[in-house]
């Protein structure tokens, strides 16, 4: 028995996709019914991953996890899974942490403390660390579908975005296949693209008009801070900031480890056209 967490999300929404595919038994824990259907045999329960008791029921038992982090920073799922027969735990964290993750960072905090805390455990470990995600540009849908209009801070920020199915492919890999026990897997996707040609792109793919607004720093707080948890956008637009210094790359770790080239931003867009129309 898998137990993925978070499977609300794409990524891990993905990784349930793929253990069904390969015959696994799944059981998802969510903090509230997202109203998806599952496949059949899969498993659904329900629990915060902050409450221990929740978690260890969750885990009755489970042999492998694939775990998101909550705001706890894991401490949680530690208290719940200490002394439990776990044989392998694939952790979603973050590209960030590589850069700009320190303890006082409330964006990274998590990941840092959340990969502490699987470290300690006693079982077998895979970290994934994905870089900026696709799937990042679906918050944008609304204001496309109300208004026609992108807003965002620095069009010329440039990522090598993942797709949310390639980082799922990965973890589903991690999870069943021997060889990725300890090892910390650094994600991106297969080509740079900036703010600006994102949209650009979603313009071509929907067939819609689709204009750009930038917002100056002083807008981030009443534009982006609704969309961000409390307290984040004070850090925010510094780390925005920062990205702008540095050069991103393109790293070869899917293709290392399916022998496939990842999916590029146009890919994914063109699959998810409906959420911007």
């Amino acid at each position: 028995m898998i137990l993925v967490t978070g499977a609300g999300g794409s990524a891990a929404g993905g990784v349930v996709d793929g253990l069904v595919e390969a015959r696994q038994q799944v059981r998802v824990l969510l903090r509230r019914d997202t109203g998806r259907s599952w496949p059949s045999g899969v498993q659904v329960v329900f629990g915060d991953l902050r409450d221990p008791v929740a978690v260890r029921s969750a885990l009755d038992g489970v042999e492998r996890v694939f775990l998101l982090i909550a705001e706890d920073g894991g401490a949680g799922f530690a208290e719940a899974a200490r002394g439990l027969p776990l044989e392998r735990v694939v952790l979603l964290s973050s590209k960030a942490v590589e850069e700009f993750g320190g303890l006082d960072n409330p964006l990274y905090r998590k990941h840092l403390l959340g990969e502490q805390v699987v470290g300690a455990l006693g079982v077998s470990w895979t970290f994934l660390r994905p870089g900026g995600l696709a799937s990042n540009a679906l918050r944008w849908s609304g204001s496309i579908r109300a208004e026609g209009v992108v807003r965002a801070l620095f069009p010329q920020l440039a990522a090598p975005l993942l797709d949310p199915a390639d980082l799922a492919e990965v973890a589903v890999r991690a999870l069943l296949d021997p060889g990725h026990e300890g090892r910390t897997y650094t994600l991106t996707g297969p080509e740079i693209i900036t703010v600006r040609e994102q949209v650009e792109v979603l313009r071509e793919e929907t067939g819609q008009e689709i204009r750009f607004e930038e917002i100056a720093e002083e807008q981030a707080p009443a534009v982006l801070g609704p969309s961000l948890p409390p307290g984040f956008i004070e850090v925010y637009v510094p780390v925005q900031k920062q990205y702008l210094k540095t050069t991103p790359a393109v790293l070869p770790t899917y293709s290392e480890i399916t022998g496939k080239t990842g999916r590029t931003f146009r890919e994914w867009a063109r699959r998810h056209v409906d959420a911007f129309r």
